[in-house]
């Protein structure tokens, strides 16, 4: 399965400290891109910077339809 193509993200996100200390994915790569020298590992950082991004909207899509489709479904229940 091929998946959209995504942008880099700016490099100044890349400096962002909001959540330093915490184990997520966009600060491990943040911790890649700043110790490398590499400017292609700078690079797959930042693009997988985005695809990380990307996928946690999706990821909050899907939770919020599904929400409400437990929602509709409780409802239902409650009326029968």
């Amino acid at each position: 399965m091929s998946y959209k193509k995504r942008k880099p993200v700016p490099e100044k996100d890349m400096f962002k400290s909001r959540y330093k200390g915490h184990h997520t994915i966009c600060e491990t790569l943040r911790e890649i891109y700043q110790l490398s020298n590499d400017e292609n590992i700078k690079l797959k950082c930042r693009l997988s910077m985005s695809m990380a991004k990307s996928m946690h909207e999706r990821l909050k899509k899907y939770k919020k339809e599904t929400d409400e489709r437990k929602k509709r479904e409780e409802e239902k229940r409650q009326e029968a």
